[in-house]
C-alpha cells in the first residue's frame, strides 16, 4: 500500500509539472476602437479565449483609438471574446475605508456600457500571422 501511494504521488507530481510549461500559438493583432465614429481616447482591450483552455487572457492599452499586440505578447490563435474598458475620473473624492481620516481617493467610473465589457458579445477570430480587429462601438447620445 505504501508503494502504491508513492507511485500515485509521483504520477500526480509528474502530470502537474508536465502541464506547467505548455505553449500555444500566438498571433499579432492590431486595430482601432471608435465610439460613434470617434477614436476612444484611452482604455484597455482584453482578449479572452472562448474554446482553448491553454492560451491565456491578453490585455493591451488603447491610446487614441489604437491598440496593438505583437506576436510574443499576443492572444492565442482561435476565437476570443473581446472586452473594451475605459475608465474616467468623476472629480468626486471619497474616504478610503480603514485608512486615517482624510485619506481620500478619486472616484472613477466605466465610460462604456456593459455590453462592451462585462457583458460583451464582441468576438474576434485570431488567425496565425497578422490580424486586424476594428471595433466601432455605438452609444446613445
Amino acid at each position: 500500500m505504501n508503494a502504491r501511494f508513492l507511485i500515485l504521488s509521483f504520477l500526480i507530481l509528474a502530470y502537474g509539472c508536465s502541464g506547467s510549461d505548455l505553449s500555444y500559438d500566438k498571433a499579432a493583432v492590431h486595430g482601432t476602437v471608435t465610439v460613434n465614429g470617434e477614436p476612444l481616447s484611452s482604455g484597455k482591450i482584453r482578449f479572452i479565449p472562448l474554446v482553448d483552455t491553454v492560451s491565456k487572457l491578453t490585455v493591451a492599452d488603447i491610446v487614441d483609438g489604437n491598440y496593438e499586440f505583437d506576436v510574443e505578447n499576443g492572444p492565442g490563435v482561435g476565437e476570443h471574446r473581446v472586452e473594451i474598458i475605459s475608465i474616467r475620473k468623476t472629480g468626486e473624492k471619497v474616504q478610503i475605508p480603514d485608512e486615517p481620516e482624510g485619506t481620500m481617493r478619486e472616484v472613477t467610473e466605466q465610460v462604456l456600457p456593459a455590453i462592451y465589457n462585462t457583458s460583451s458579445r464582441l468576438t474576434l477570430e485570431v488567425k496565425e500571422g497578422e490580424n486586424e480587429g476594428n471595433f466601432d462601438l455605438k452609444m446613445k447620445e
